[in-house]
């Protein structure tokens, strides 16, 4: 028996060493959020391609308060390139961004060439420093809501791919073509749908959607921030109100942290609707069609909220 377990050992090392030795040679490739990761998921050719990939914040985390622990920068110090929006959302990343080998790629995805710029909005009167992005050099850093940015992006992408790995150039080329061609697709078929609730006005706790609803000329009424820890008093509750009133708000949108008690508290005694939109697609299974998939979900949130 012994004999068996050794010869056993003697066929099997050599292979398991071999694998380590193939999974340690793939370049590692790091995205910071998960919109990010779709992206260059799609264009790597996802888990089985040439390339190691890797999401640094897990689904859920916001990009404007992570805090990086000592296994990410460990992880960053290996990475061949690092794909991040800007460092207007991912500010946590300035210090270890510097710190890197002058060779690791650091590529800032909203200064890819083609993305439309905007400035952020001005919050509604009602709003409270609820800890979210104060956007201090005036821009909107949710850059990927646009389906003509995460087409810039995905070029970026291919680009940067094709420089750590030549052998695959063609490759990823190719899929990024086919994923120009899914957005675009996907694209065409939510400005058809919503275009019978457009004019319909909406309401959000957290402004991260403009780059969608001026991409397909929804009417944005206002941003309502709170503090998520507690319910707000009943004159601000009031002002909120006002609010939907003056503005004819038919829908709130909440994010997946707002709890049920506050958001109900306030549409309490009104014809308001209630949606959830996520814009970092916590629920989105990762694969080739995660980011049409995130645009379709926030357009049939859209439409089912602001529908008659």
């Amino acid at each position: 028996m012994l004999r068996i377990l050794t010869v056993f050992l003697l066929l099997c090392v050599p292979v398991l060493q071999s694998c380590q030795r193939e999974t340690a040679s793939k370049p590692l490739v790091v995205s910071t959020i998960k919109p990010v990761q779709a992206l260059v998921y799609a264009v790597a050719g996802g888990d089985q391609g040439a390339i190691a990939l890797h999401q640094l914040l897990p689904d859920g985390a916001s990009p404007h308060h992570y805090a990086l622990k000592p296994s990410d920068r460990r992880l960053l110090e290996q990475a061949s390139a690092v794909f991040y929006v800007g460092e207007g959302l991912e500010n946590f990343l300035s210090k270890s961004l510097s710190n890197l080998a002058p060779d690791t790629q650091r590529v800032a995805l909203a200064q890819a060439q083609g993305i439309q710029h905007l400035h952020a909005r001005r919050k509604a009167e009602t709003a409270h420093d609820d800890g979210h992005e104060t956007h201090k050099d005036g821009e909107d850093w949710h850059v990927w809501l646009n389906p003509v940015n995460a087409i810039a992006m995905t070029h970026q992408i291919a680009q940067t791919l094709s420089e750590i790995d030549p052998p695959n150039r063609e490759l990823y080329q190719r899929n990024a073509a086919l994923l120009v061609q899914q957005i675009n697709a996907t694209d065409e078929r939510i400005k058809a749908q919503l275009a019978a609730v457009k004019t319909r006005p909406y309401l959000a706790f957290h402004d991260a959607w403009q780059h969608f609803d001026t991409h397909y000329e929804l009417k944005f009424a206002g941003a309502v921030t709170l503090d998520v820890s507690r319910l707000p008093g009943a004159r601000h509750v009031q002002d909120i109100r006002n609010l939907i009133t003056e503005r004819q708000a038919v829908c709130l949108f909440q994010e997946p942290q707002f709890p049920p008690a506050l958001v109900k508290t306030l549409a309490e005694g009104t014809d308001l609707r209630i949606g959830e939109l996520d814009p970092l697609g916590m629920k989105i299974p990762l694969n080739a069609d995660t980011y049409p998939a995130l645009l379709q979900s926030a357009a049939d949130s859209f439409t089912q909220c602001l529908s008659q």
